[in-house]
C-alpha cells in the first residue's frame, strides 16, 4: 500500500508541475508586457523564462521524491544525491561565469541540478527504497 501510495504521490506532483510548466510558458508572451514595455527586455527575458518553465515542471517530482525519502528516513542517500546535484549546478555556474554565458544559463545550472535529483531519487525510489520491492 505504501508503494502504492509513494507512485500515486509522484505521479500527481508530476501532472500538476507539468500543467503549471506549461501554463507558464504560455502565459509568458502576456506577462512580460505587464512588466516592461520595452521590445528589447522582452526579448532578454524569452530564454530564461523557458528554462525557468522547465524548471518549474521538474519540481513536483523533485518534491514528491524529497518528501518520500525523508519518510523513509533515507537521509544519507538523500543528502548525497542533493550533494552531487550542487556540484553540477556550481560546476555550471563557474563555466557560465567564465564564458559570460547570462541568465538563462543560471536556469539550466538550476535544471542541471535538478535533473541529477530526479535520476538519483529515481533510482533510489526504484531500486534501493523499502518501497522498491514492496507489493511485487
Amino acid at each position: 500500500a505504501a508503494r502504492r501510495v509513494a507512485d500515486r504521490l509522484i505521479g500527481w506532483s508530476t501532472l500538476i508541475a507539468a500543467g503549471l510548466g506549461l501554463a507558464q510558458a504560455a502565459a509568458m508572451p502576456y506577462l512580460t508586457p505587464l512588466f516592461t514595455p520595452l521590445p528589447a527586455v522582452r526579448e532578454a527575458v524569452a530564454a530564461p523564462a523557458r528554462v525557468a518553465a522547465l524548471v518549474t515542471l521538474t519540481n513536483g517530482p523533485i518534491f514528491a521524491g524529497e518528501g518520500i525519502m525523508m519518510g523513509l528516513g533515507a537521509f544519507g542517500p538523500l543528502a548525497a544525491v542533493t550533494a552531487a546535484g550542487v556540484g553540477v549546478m556550481v560546476a555550471g555556474l563557474s563555466v557560465s561565469a567564465r564564458l559570460g554565458l547570462g541568465v538563462a544559463s543560471v536556469w539550466w545550472s538550476l535544471l542541471a541540478f535538478h535533473a541529477v535529483l530526479l535520476v538519483g531519487q529515481l533510482g533510489h525510489h526504484l531500486r534501493l527504497s523499502p518501497l522498491a520491492t514492496a507489493g511485487r
